[in-house]
């Protein structure tokens, strides 16, 4: 039993005498610049650690922010009063693109200020990807993509400054489009702390100025009439008055003349004929019953030919004229593709339309080649006289109108489609890539409809209609374009 007393004394004198050779425990915080969460082009968010096993009793605590090590006038991120112990947090912004930065914890305690170790951390640089939509008018609202965008970010359309109007992620940024300048097609300029990037690719501003020149004397209005055109001579008019009568007048302007000359139709009168810049014909010489006739008529050198009948009706279709050749598509009697050499003056079936094409369906030429739209699903569609095949080579993106009765055009490369009725929308589009372009809508009264379009020297003359419940006479209209 003393044995056992003994031996526990011994080990309890041998651990006191250890314990006390050790040295006292540390209780002092000390504190830890642990690393940055978040680096952009202007903002940081850091974190920071206080060490110990008791409160602290910070009066402040956060990061110092510096350009230099000797942090002289410091960016102070002050985070208020802390008890605890442990991991906090601190964000600021405001910050230099591209350049580097000391950065360092504190806490504000009783006996003064702990300092953390020293982090050098860089900002990063800004860039811009792309720009959507690329063409509209001003006032269109842009989103542009990019990284690291800072919140005094300027942007220029050409040398106009754009509203900035929000900045989400520091990655999207929405900009008002400023109105335009001496350009119709601009660079997007993003400045950044006097640092300039360009964004790919240019604005396209609509362009496009719409001129009413004079409408026609008394009241008169037609539709599902004829129109060709001559070189700088333009002819209009036979169809319907839209009161349930057949038009009986026919017109002729000859550019810079200051009106449309009534002429004697150069036929019978035909409703829901053909036309094309050189033929027209087929259709219907009552207006009811709808009687069909194979009216054939060509235009050479101002005057009009009566040529052999139709060998077939024809109503309601399109004619158009390719490598000195008469198609007649379509209509609302047959699918057939006719074709007309007028060297011989021999007809022949070509093949058939992909879709029911009618005489008001938006079409041009271009290079040899026939372009319709389908009205069911706006696909543009391409027929090549060459194997007489039907192609979809892209979709038209705008309003059809009611019905269409709209125009196409082609001037060069450009192709301007548009103004069905009761839609104020143009378009254009390039044939070298295929892309549409909408172009400043129609000023005029959309209760209209086509009964000609024109082109001389890169201007379109067009003449509108008015629907039977609206007042007034044909107007004739020109159209820049590219003007603005």
């Amino acid at each position: 039993m003393i044995n056992v007393v003994s031996r526990t004394l011994i080990w309890l004198f041998l651990a006191i005498l250890i314990f006390s050779c050790e040295d006292p425990i540390d209780l002092n915080p000390s504190i830890v610049t642990e690393d940055a969460l978040l680096v952009s082009g202007e903002r940081m968010r850091l974190s920071g650690r206080v060490i110990t096993t008791q409160a602290i009793n910070a009066s402040d605590h956060g990061f110092y922010i510096s350009d230099n090590e000797g942090f002289s006038q410091p960016i102070i991120i002050s985070l208020g009063a802390r008890e605890n112990p442990g991991r906090f947090i601190g964000e600021t912004s405001g910050l230099s693109i591209e350049r580097p930065y000391f950065v360092k914890a504190f806490a504000e305690l009783p006996d003064g200020i702990l300092f953390g170790n020293v982090l050098n951390i860089e900002t990063l640089s800004p860039n811009v990807f792309n720009f959507s939509p690329t063409d509209g008018a001003a006032g269109t609202i842009v989103t542009i993509t990019g990284v690291n965008l800072t919140q005094d970010v300027r942007v220029f359309f050409g040398d106009n400054e754009a509203e900035v109007l929000d900045i989400d992620f520091e990655s999207v940024l929405r900009v008002r489009v400023p109105p335009i300048g001496n350009e119709s097609s601009v660079t997007v300029k993003v400045i950044i702390q006097e640092r300039e990037l360009q964004v790919q690719g240019n604005y396209e501003y609509s362009t496009g100025v719409y001129t009413k020149l004079f409408e026609f004397p008394g009241n008169v209005r037609y539709i599902e009439g004829v129109s060709l055109q001559e070189g700088n001579t333009f002819y209009s008019g036979m169809g319907t008055d839209q009161s349930s009568a057949l038009n009986n007048t026919f017109w002729k302007y000859n550019v810079g003349e200051s009106e449309w000359i009534q002429i004697d139709p150069p036929s019978r009168v035909l409703r829901r004929a053909f036309s094309s810049n050189t033929y027209f014909g087929g259709g219907s010489a009552s207006f009811f019953p709808f009687l069909p006739v194979r009216d054939f008529v060509k235009l050479e050198n101002g005057n009009f030919e009566i040529l052999p009948d139709l060998p077939f009706n024809f109503i309601n279709g399109k004619g158009f004229e390719l490598s000195g050749k008469l198609y007649l598509a379509g209509g609302d009697e047959g699918n057939e593709v006719y074709e007309y050499d007028p060297s011989s003056g021999d007809w022949s079936i070509v093949g058939t339309v992909p879709y029911r094409i009618l005489n008001n369906n938006f079409s041009f030429s271009y290079q040899n080649r026939q372009y319709f739209v389908n009205p069911e699903t706006r696909d543009l569609i391409m027929f090549s006289p060459e194997d007489y095949s039907w192609t979809i080579v892209g979709r038209y993106p705008g309003e059809l109108g009611n019905n269409g009765n709209g125009f196409a055009v082609n001037m060069g490369n450009k192709v301007f489609l548009g103004l069905g009725n009761r839609s104020s929308q143009m378009w254009e589009l390039d044939m070298n890539t295929l892309n549409w372009l909408r172009k400043n809508d129609f000023t005029g009264p959309n209760l209209a409809r086509i009964a000609g379009a024109y082109v001389v020297d890169e201007v379109i003359y067009f003449l509108r209609s008015p629907e039977s419940q609206v007042g007034g006479s044909v107007e004739f209209w020109r159209f820049d374009p590219f003007a603005f």
